[in-house]
């Protein structure tokens, strides 16, 4: 639950998006139209808009809106980082989602992104190629660290 104001409409909306079933979403949030009122719900709703409208131009401008008004909120990122790579924009797409794990470095769903995307953490001695033994050693070093 979001909060104890929000309708049941709002609630089924972000609950089908979470699921992916963004037209079923779509049907939930048109019933109530105050979900403009809840960031995580407008992003979730601008997510439909792309998956089933393409209409990544408003999906975007809501997604950017959303996270303006909760930039603490990682769902919100996810969500706009989704949209981000269904128009191709996969380096905004990491930011995005990088951005978001600055705020909950444990979201499940933003590592998921990331992982889907099979991105690896950067070399940890920048100067020296990624197969070099120093940092295949401490890369691994700082894995098990991590871990």
């Amino acid at each position: 639950m979001i909060a104890a104001h929000v309708s049941a409409e709002v609630e089924t909306g972000i609950k089908l998006t979470r699921e992916g079933r963004f037209t079923e979403a779509l049907d939930a949030f048109d019933k109530d139209i105050l979900f403009t009122h809840y960031p995580l719900a407008l992003s979730c709703y601008a997510l439909c808009l792309a998956e089933v409208d393409a209409n990544y131009e408003r999906a975007l401008s809501l997604s950017l809106a959303a996270s303006e008004k909760e930039f603490y909120n990682p769902e919100i990122y996810q969500n706009f980082g989704r949209i981000l790579l269904l128009t191709g924009q996969k380096t905004s797409a990491i930011k995005v989602f990088r951005k978001g794990l600055k705020f909950d470095s444990g979201h499940a769903g933003l590592r998921n992104e990331i992982h889907k995307l099979g991105l690896r953490r950067k070399p940890v001695v920048t100067f020296l190629p990624r197969q070099n033994f120093v940092n295949r050693f401490f890369g691994l070093l700082s894995y098990k660290i991590a871990s």
